[in-house]
């Protein structure tokens, strides 16, 4: 469990570097882009437009890892079943006298 936080730690600390690092380049740059969503306009600059993409960035790429985590563990929990299925049949075989 202790490495576990530690890379959720990790993780955490590395995005907010990151974040510090791209705000701090997008605010050394004023300039005023029109940033056209599904169906508003806006007029932002282009270090919001930066964040903007960053966040989504990194919340559709958490959501895809998250489709196949899920994809893995159903496929290992699937296996870990089967395991213990053949097990329980390798003892019941064992158990069971041989009749002539």
């Amino acid at each position: 469990m202790g490495t576990t936080m530690l890379k959720f730690w990790l993780y955490i600390i590395v995005l907010i570097l990151l974040a510090v690092v791209g705000l701090t380049v997008g605010s050394a740059n004023e300039t005023v882009v029109t940033f056209d969503f599904l169906f508003i306009k806006l007029d932002l600059s282009l270090a919001m437009v930066m964040v903007v993409g960053l966040v989504l960035g990194i919340i559709i790429g958490l959501y895809i890892s998250l489709i196949f985590s899920m994809r893995m563990w159903s496929k290992a929990h699937s296996a870990k079943s089967e395991a213990k299925e053949a097990k329980k049949a390798a003892a019941r075989a064992l158990t069971v006298p041989a009749t002539k």
